[in-house]
């Protein structure tokens, strides 16, 4: 119920183009049958998700089924506590096994229950395979190999970055038989092979892979990866609450040490496997990606670091001297010599909802400052606090802080998005128009994902048309085009939309507001054929010209164009048609000033080309342009 009331306040899509990616392969899996984004196969952006996602999308209207959506994404994303409950139930008693599934449930990732988002599923899922994981390493059945093989296949299928748990597994299948019976290893037959092939298939064909085959066959530079794969691993103790992290050290000692029974060896040796292997996985692919925390893809370790910590404290959390003396000091070394200062930043965010806390601080301080008191005021605790359950309480209470604080930003963020990308109402392409319509793309000040979001709230967009040299990045199909001397496009459908950077040959149907920093959407009907009218650049959106403007026309011979311009900081103003000057004046005293500027008849085929200049800020009223009849 908590994660849906936190799920209602985000406003819409934020995460783009991903959302939006994901959204849309749900409706058409649900509508169509088909995961293929406007007939671009979109591989690697999961085969599951669509199937949870569409069937609430696909309800009613899209506003509807996005409503509908996040109470289901947020029991589905609340199941990860599941497995965590049921398989400490038996070693640790009811009290631990409820602690670890409340923080499991308490952690900020958990808010991505409102967003259209894979870790949505992977998160449960994730974390089953890992505690299956850990249950196969135990007692080597095959009866648990195949579970955990079987939510792995599931993982994968939900979110490529899965691929990591067959080397989890592997791993720590080989550390168990290091520490225990060498000959537990040749027990997983149903592991092996497929570990196998599977590394076999990714290096000789990463296309597999979909979307994410450039991820394995780039390079990466090896000190960013590894400075970045630093930074996750401290972040990583901060987002378990530090505590956790430090009984894992003492559960790993323990283990080493040949005392640890099966039920704690497996659980411990998973969950350092576990995270050697996806810390350098997430930092190395964000060096190149995503140079920032990636607490989204950090979020199915966390889990099974609250098992750990639940089985620490069942076995009365022991604290040797020397051990937990090292280990505070330890951790809090790692902590405080990671970049906080650079590494907390609004960029980051919308991956990290964990840093909310650290974007704005009680007092102002720094974020190294405030992860420094956080941290050692833990680590305090977990070295000489006797009452283990007074350090449960103290970070199950800071998970509830930072969840409510991230919360409160995620709903004022993506407010702030939405009006950017889509403005009001989102469905304003559908309402105005009865057929279908092309998405004109010249660019944008709020990039590609702008197409992304308006494709996902208005169904009626049918087409994209990118005007070369812009390009929609991303699995959308499109075509790029260069328009034709007299501006045509390859467009077939009977309107278009596009900012206003651009005017088409048609009727103005309606028009999109998106804020005072972004060029308006305006929707056509089109004149058959579909035709490029004017093309502008260097005017901003206020209308404001900080530099020479430029406004070509097409089919220009004949017509006439229309300016209001306001002098502002400008005394000379020249305009040039063909780079020619046909205008050349003093507009010193004169707030405004408005012409007419005509073009011969006698002008060739080839598009006009009208440059404006001033010697400083110029604005504008008005640039239109007149065709002869």
């Amino acid at each position: 119920m908590l994660h849906w009331l936190a799920a209602r306040r985000v406003a819409g899509l934020w995460i783009m183009p991903d959302e939006a990616i994901y959204g849309l392969r749900a409706l058409r899996l649900w509508e169509h049958g088909k995961l293929a984004l406007l007939g671009q196969s979109g591989a690697g952006y999961s085969v599951l998700y669509p199937l949870l996602a569409g069937a609430p999308l696909s309800i009613g209207t899209l506003s509807t089924g996005y409503a509908l959506l996040k109470p289901v994404q947020a029991l589905v994303m609340s199941l990860a506590a599941v497995p965590v409950y049921v398989y400490l139930r038996r070693s640790a008693g009811t009290v631990p096994s409820l602690l670890a599934g409340g923080l499991t449930l308490a952690a900020p990732v958990v808010l991505f229950s409102g967003y259209v988002m894979t870790e949505v599923l992977y998160y449960p899922i994730a974390t089953a395979a890992l505690i299956a994981i850990a249950r196969a390493v135990e007692t080597a059945r095959y009866r648990d190999q195949v579970v955990a093989l079987g939510l792995i296949a599931a993982a994968v299928l939900t979110r490529v970055q899965g691929i990591v748990l067959v080397a989890i597994f592997a791993a720590a299948v080989l550390a168990d038989a290091a520490l225990g019976d060498r000959r537990r290893a040749a027990r997983y037959p149903l592991m092996w092979a497929p570990l196998v092939a599977g590394a076999a298939v990714v290096a000789f064909r990463p296309s597999v892979l979909g979307a994410y085959a450039t991820t394995v066959s780039r390079g990466y530079d090896l000190r960013d990866g590894l400075g970045l794969s630093y930074d996750h691993l401290a972040y990583l103790i901060l987002l378990v609450g530090v505590v956790p992290a430090a009984a894992l050290v003492l559960q790993l000692v323990h283990v080493v040490q040949r005392r640890a029974d099966s039920h704690v060896r497996a659980l411990a040796l998973v969950t350092v496997c576990a995270t050697l292997f996806v810390v350098p996985q997430v930092g190395f692919f964000g060096s190149r990606y995503a140079p920032h925390l990636l607490e989204r893809d950090l979020a199915a370790l966390l889990p099974l670091y609250f098992a750990v910590f639940a089985l620490w404290l069942a076995r009365g959390a022991p604290r040797p001297v020397l051990a937990s003396s090292l280990t505070a000091v330890g951790l809090l070394a790692v902590l405080v010599l990671a970049p906080w200062n650079t590494l907390v930043n609004w960029d980051a965010f919308p991956d990290s909802p964990g840093i909310s806390l650290l974007l704005q601080s009680p007092g102002g301080w720094r974020p190294l400052t405030v992860v420094s008191i956080v941290g050692a005021a833990l680590l305090v605790l977990f070295r000489f606090v006797p009452l283990a359950e007074t350090i449960a309480v103290a970070i199950l209470v800071l998970f509830v802080w930072t969840s409510l604080k991230a919360a409160h930003l995620v709903a004022d963020y993506s407010r702030g998005v939405q009006s950017v990308l889509v403005g009001t109402p989102r469905d304003w392409i559908d309402q105005a128009a009865d057929r279908p319509v092309a998405y004109v793309y010249n660019g944008d000040a709020a990039g590609a994902p702008v197409v992304y979001e308006q494709r996902f709230w208005n169904q009626r967009i049918s087409g994209i048309v990118s005007v070369a040299p812009n390009v929609v990045a991303g699995p959308i199909r499109q075509t790029q085009a260069r328009p034709e001397l007299d501006g045509a496009l390859p467009i077939t459908q009977p309107y278009a939309v596009a900012n206003d950077t651009v005017s088409l040959r048609g009727d103005e149907v309606a028009r999109q507001d998106r804020g005072p920093n972004q060029y308006p959407l305006v929707l056509w009907r089109l004149d058959p054929p579909a035709r490029l009218a004017t093309a502008t650049s260097g005017v901003l959106p206020n209308g404001d010209m900080a530099g020479p403007a430029r406004i070509v026309v097409y089919d220009c011979a004949g017509g006439s164009l229309s300016l209001t311009l306001l002098s502002k900081a400008t005394r000379k103003l020249v305009i040039e048609l063909d780079r020619r000057p046909i205008v050349s004046t003093d507009l010193s005293g004169k707030p405004s000033w408005s012409t007419s500027l005509a073009v011969p008849r006698s002008h060739g085929p080839f598009p006009c080309q009208f440059t404006i200049h001033g010697d400083g800020l110029l604005g504008s009223t008005r640039i239109s342009f007149a065709y002869s009849s």
